[in-house]
């Protein structure tokens, strides 16, 4: 595959993700013969054409279901916990292993939902530095920040513990992982009942 042109290799990324569904930077950089940063531009451009879009390390096809949800500050659905607008920056979705998708308004919904959902598939959302979907069970939260995007206490997710750490220090909150975060919210929720 190596020489191809970068609109070719786009469009066999496509047609690959049309198949496979999901794929890594790394699986995608070994096919062509080319480097991850020469991938990264094919996939950034075929995600401002809303033709795909990246997750931490990969890259997934657009389903009609994403498209309605790339208009950021606009209202595009409603929380399946608490009844609030979903914007793109804080928009959590849970898919369940039928292929069933919930969508929270931000990570302090979606992990309340997780714990109600059962058969979960994957749990994602956006970096709040980055942007980049992340896996919600690997990522670090910070909680009760000064900043907030969304519900309250503010829970904000990153894909790295330094990255969580270096927001939580210049605007306070605590950095907690997926496990801590979801105690502190069951507790929060069941005490404020």
């Amino acid at each position: 595959m190596k020489g191809r042109i970068p609109s070719e290799r786009q469009a066999q990324i496509v047609v690959w993700l049309q198949e496979e569904k999901t794929l890594t930077i790394k699986q995608l950089a070994e096919r062509f013969s080319v480097s991850a940063m020469t991938i990264h531009r094919d996939l950034d451009k075929l995600e401002r054409g809303g033709e795909v879009m990246k997750v931490h390390g990969g890259v997934t096809l657009r389903s009609a279901n994403d498209l309605v949800f790339a208009s950021v500050g606009q209202r595009t659905a409603v929380c399946a916990f608490c009844g609030g607008n979903i914007m793109t920056r804080t928009a959590f979705t849970v898919v369940k292993e039928n292929g069933d998708k919930l969508r929270a308004c931000c990570p302090h919904c979606g992990i309340l939902l997780l714990q109600q959902v059962g058969d979960v598939g994957s749990a994602l959302t956006p970096d709040f530095l980055h942007g980049r979907r992340v896996n919600v069970f690997q990522a670090y939260f910070v909680v009760g920040s000064e900043v907030r995007a969304c519900c309250l206490p503010s829970v904000l997710c990153f894909a790295t513990a330094e990255d969580a750490g270096k927001f939580q220090r210049g605007f306070g909150g605590e950095v907690l992982d997926y496990d801590q975060t979801a105690e502190r919210l069951k507790a929060a929720h069941h005490h404020g009942r």
